[in-house]
């Protein structure tokens, strides 16, 4: 008899991560692949699936050995709908649309704020910071239900955006001779020789290239951002301005979880710069919220995984040890 396992995927903006776990808990195979979010890349499904079937052949599993799969997938939402015209595809529309066909196991898809939430706070209420490529705050409260920030009407923003608001900041002459470093930088990263060069690039980006481009080409500079915001005034407004969204997000969802103190957590490439999280932890401790930030307990992918053993069965001690602990 074959080896068995589960299979858990991390799939967002930018890149697409799967691994499968022996039913024991140990790590067998894991493999990256690009984008498997289908609002920023055109071949996400290909992509998801492609990264499943090179994980499980890392590992040495054929796909009549899965037993259960749970991907957390940017786009996703208990609220989407099927045709995404509310800005997210429904649960309903990934099971059908994402579903790897050659496994016969149980398959879940979910938001991947959800496996993040599940992976941080160990199944815990509280309140989950997602940015990176895409952004999302979401609240799971004691008594399981999920409230993102949209439902407020409320978005922080994701790494785009903080690029954007530093090149806004650039063109509306904010710069002062600490942020020429900086400034120096972004251009560079950006392909501009110079600030009109810049204006020129957000002027026409979006109406030469798409939407999508305007993610390829600003989101990439965030780690810009973040790096020079302990030494330039400029990148230091745009992430206490970012900061300062995400915090409000977060102290909407805040009295719906239940608990005091609210646990506040972050995932995503973005989010969990030490930069980003020293100004948001700034900003919650204000006004007497009862949000405090705290670690993550694992990863995404291995919040996915914890789903996915409660499809075959409960997790004990001895398997969650070696989760926690790889």
């Amino acid at each position: 008899m074959g080896t068995s396992c589960v299979v858990a995927l991390d799939a967002g903006g930018t890149h697409t991560r799967a691994a499968c776990f022996a039913l024991d808990g140990a790590l067998l195979g894991r493999a990256e692949g690009p984008a498997g979010a289908w609002h920023h890349h055109d071949d996400a499904v290909e992509n998801l699936r492609s990264t499943v079937h090179r994980a499980l052949a890392g590992a040495g599993v054929e796909v009549s050995g899965v037993c259960a799969l749970v991907a957390g997938v940017a786009g996703i939402s208990s609220r989407g709908t099927d045709d995404g015209a509310g800005g997210d595809r429904s649960r309903e529309w990934a099971a059908r649309h994402l579903a790897v066909p050659e496994l016969s196991c149980p398959q879940v898809f979910v938001n991947d704020a959800v496996t993040a939430h599940r992976g941080a706070l160990l199944g815990r209420p509280g309140v989950i910071v997602v940015a990176g490529t895409g952004s999302m705050v979401m609240a799971i409260a004691a008594d399981g239900a999920e409230v993102e920030n949209g439902q407020l009407a409320h978005y922080a923003g994701a790494a785009r955006h903080l690029v954007l608001d530093a090149v806004h900041r650039v063109l509306a002459g904010r710069a002062v001779p600490a942020d020429d470093a900086f400034v120096a930088g972004l251009l560079e990263a950006l392909g501009a020789d110079g600030v009109t060069a810049l204006r020129r690039l957000a002027l026409d980006l979006e109406l030469r290239e798409g939407q999508h481009a305007v993610t390829r080409r600003f989101g990439p500079a965030a780690p810009l951002v973040t790096a020079a915001a302990d030494t330039s005034p400029l990148a230091d407004a745009a992430l206490r301005a970012l900061a300062e969204r995400t915090a409000t997000g977060v102290l909407l969802l805040a009295p719906l979880v239940g608990t005091d103190p609210v646990e506040v957590t972050t995932t995503g490439s973005l989010a969990t710069d030490r930069a980003f999280t020293v100004r948001l932890s700034a900003a919650l401790s204000g006004g007497g919220s009862s949000a405090v930030l705290v670690p993550a307990s694992v990863d995404a992918v291995r919040g996915a995984a914890l789903m996915a053993f409660d499809l075959v069965g409960s997790v004990d001690d001895a398997v969650l040890d070696r989760l926690l602990h790889p």
